[in-house]
């Protein structure tokens, strides 16, 4: 390794690795499925290798930590188990029927409207990372927007994992807590790092492929929905550049108060899809999910993948399909934990239904029955409201109740028709081997992945404060339900309401699901931070996307004048996405100074010249580089970050004040927190009163450049 800033070779070293997984994946797809078409074996195959990044040389870092040893013993593995899977593993069909150069021409005439927008979504994608990612300048390393908060804990858990090499691996801002944050999503770079590329190359790498995993893996999604190109264009459309009606406010009707329009490219955070004190919290996803929530963007791409799959399963019969789809899901928890949530809840809604459609009844069924489901919701939503809302609101842990009560009962009545279906009084005698061969696959396989690690990490962080509460309505702060719904999603209403109301059969079942994963994400927080519940509102947000744009692309096609058609067209694809290309405008020129040239000087040192398993007393700063560019333990980390983990000691912030305000009778203290080195600068001095005569009459400074020292307390 050659630190943070890393070598071309070092690029080029941890380029091959990742590509070489990327192959191992697409291969190892293409010869267990080769009957499938080349978008399968591309989308799939990609996905797969990312997952064996992530997973593969973790299982061998048990062992050996987290070291070029259990890298390379994770790509021969790999190597090796393909090798084993090419010689002895013979399908009946090994060569595909079309020569795989009319595969690729047959894929670009058929998706090329696709591929032109998602190609121009996929430059600014790339423009956009770059800017905001530790960009040199004369002055430091600037960030965007967006990434001035997340991005400085996803660079401490990458360097902390390749420099200190242990593993399990604990938080460096917080050094005697295990991390269970879903770390997954940062090792894959760790793993790039560790082979020498510089931090902001190891970081963006396997970016750029997860981003177009999600973008791809959505379009596959609507795709195998409808089988139709302008629907499932239209639903990605309506997907990646959602906003609702943020816009509005930025017009200035009375000239008092309010926002002006130019307040959109120079405030921070005063855009039309992100503007908390006028309740618009539905952000866009590229500017405010997937460019700087790591664990959102990989998970996305593991979890869209695994949803196409069990819809292929589940919609098309390719019953082949539900044990590639099971190991994704299982491989979940630790790159995003809800998604696991999310396919865990509509795949048990899922299998609910399958299981519902294989019992006869005597009922005749529902004329609407997207209505009664949507009816439902709202009325059930409306009731709550009331409720939180009167002298006797509904107490939090009431409201936990609530939801478990209703998870019992369909645990429950999912038991009863598990027991028709088999008891052989309402169904032929191959049920049972039918339900095993395709949910019992599945959930098998996804269980057998997921408890190790919900056992050895995503459990204990549960029990932390703040984990699995009741909570209405996640990111309301004070509008009523249905306008709080209907000013940040906007527009798309005015589709899903009738899509609802005329939906089929089968696109009932899958909204049943969405609906089902909506109304948890309404009752049960999973993090302290109850905002985070929309990392799981998003995927209801898929099929919602789906079924409008179903609906408006048929709406549109019954309109007989063309010039009605695009008048149309035009004003709610503008009403739509007019607040998400502010966003994104916004964000193409944000340009923020994360840390000073000072800060990096002092970070290259402290990599170079300290043990990576030191610990440093700063102040809790989130914009740390100690943590972030050198990868060292950082006793006073930022409670932005470690208050969301559930993890914030505020008991200690009292002996850091006293180390830094009265050093000559902390002895006890620092010795107790083995303190290594001590910090001093701007961010100290405004912290604290800072006894800076007596550090420097005690201990060495072993760094100074005018504006950071660096004391040596254990020589």
């Amino acid at each position: 390794m050659n630190g943070f800033y890393g070598s071309a070779f070092g690029n080029i070293l941890g380029t091959l690795s990742f590509l070489l997984f990327q192959c191992v994946g697409f291969l190892y797809i293409k010869r267990i499925f080769p009957k499938k078409g080349l978008l399968f074996h591309l989308l799939t195959g990609s996905v797969s290798g990312s997952v064996l990044l992530q997973w593969i040389p973790a299982l061998f870092a048990f062992f050996f930590g987290f070291s070029m040893t259990a890298h390379i013993m994770a790509l021969l593995f790999v190597v090796i188990s393909l090798v084993l899977l090419y010689v002895f593993y013979h399908p009946a069909t090994a060569v595909s029927s079309t020569a795989p150069t009319k595969d690729y021409r047959q894929l670009l005439r058929r998706n090329y409207a696709f591929l032109l927008l998602a190609g121009g979504t996929f430059v600014l994608f790339c423009i956009l990372l770059s800017t905001h990612t530790i960009l040199p300048k004369n002055d430091g390393l600037h960030v965007g927007q967006c990434t001035y908060g997340d991005l400085q804990m996803h660079l401490g858990i990458i360097t902390s994992i390749a420099n200190q090499q242990t593993f399990p691996p604990y938080y460096s801002i917080s050094p005697w807590d295990k991390l269970c944050y879903p770390f997954l999503c940062d090792s894959i770079s760790s793993s790039i790092y560790l082979f020498g590329a510089s931090l902001r190359y190891a970081y963006m790498l396997p970016m750029y492929f997860a981003f177009f995993q999600v973008i791809t893996g959505f379009y596959a999604i609507a795709d195998v929905l409808f089988h139709d190109r302008a629907k499932s264009l239209a639903a990605w459309v309506l997907f990646f550049y959602n906003g609702g009606l943020g816009f509005v406010y930025f017009i200035d009707w009375s000239r008092e108060g309010g926002y002006k329009f130019s307040d959109i490219f120079t405030g921070y955070y005063t855009t039309p899809t992100n503007l908390v004190d006028r309740n618009i919290r539905w952000v866009n996803i590229i500017a405010d999910m997937l460019l700087p929530q790591r664990a959102t963007l990989f998970g996305y791409a593991v979890l869209f993948c695994a949803i196409w799959l069990l819809l292929r399963a589940i919609r098309n019969g390719e019953k082949e399909c539900f044990l590639p789809a099971g190991i994704l899901a299982g491989t979940l928890p630790m790159i995003h934990t809800h998604s696991f949530v999310a396919i865990l809840i509509l795949s048990a809604c899922w299998m609910l239904l399958c299981l519902y459609r294989s019992v006869p009844h005597n009922t005749s069924p529902v004329a609407h029955p997207g209505a009664v489901l949507l009816g439902c919701f709202v009325t059930c939503m409306i009731l709550l409201e009331i409720l939180n809302e009167s002298s006797a609101a509904v107490a939090p842990v009431l409201l936990f109740r609530f939801g478990i009560l209703v998870a019992a009962s369909l645990v429950l009545y999912g038991l009863s028709l598990l027991y028709r279906c088999f008891s052989g009084k309402s169904t032929n005698n191959d049920t049972l081997q039918k339900f095993l061969t395709t949910w019992g696959v599945f959930f098998g396989v996804l269980l057998l992945l997921a408890l190790p690690q919900l056992l050895e990490w995503t459990f204990g962080q549960t029990t932390q404060s703040g984990f699995l509460l009741g909570h209405f309505n996640w990111g309301n702060q004070g509008d009523t339900y249905l306008w709080f719904y209907l000013k940040n999603w906007g527009a798309i209403l005015l589709l899903f309401v009738p899509a609802m109301i005329h939906c089929k059969k089968e696109d009932f079942d899958v909204m049943s699901g969405a609906f089902l994963l909506w109304f948890v994400v309404e009752i049960i927080s999973f993090t302290p931070n109850t905002y985070d519940n929309n990392k799981l509102l998003y995927i209801t947000y898929i099929f919602v996307c789906c079924l409008s744009a179903d609906y408006g692309i048929d709406f549109l096609r019954s309109l007989k004048k063309a010039s009605s058609r695009y008048l149309c067209m035009i004003g709610m694809v503008f009403l739509c996405t007019f607040s998400a290309v502010l966003t994104l405008c916004r964000e193409v020129i944000s340009d923020y100074t994360a840390y000073s040239s000072a800060q990096v000087e002092a970070a290259a040192f402290v990599e170079q010249n300290t043990s990576p398993t030191s610990r440093f007393l700063t102040n809790n700063r989130h914009v740390n580089e100690i943590a972030a560019l050198a990868g060292r333990n950082v006793l006073n980390g930022a409670g932005t970050f470690l208050a969301m983990h559930g993890l914030y000691h505020t008991e200690y912030h009292e002996d850091f004040r006293t180390i830094y305000e009265t050093p000559a009778v902390s002895a006890d203290l620092i010795r107790t927190y083995d303190i290594d080195y001590i910090e001093v600068s701007s961010w100290e001095r405004a912290s604290y009163a800072v006894d800076e005569n007596y550090f420097r009459s005690a201990w060495p400074c072993i760094f100074d450049n005018g504006e950071i020292q660096i004391y040596q307390i254990n020589p």
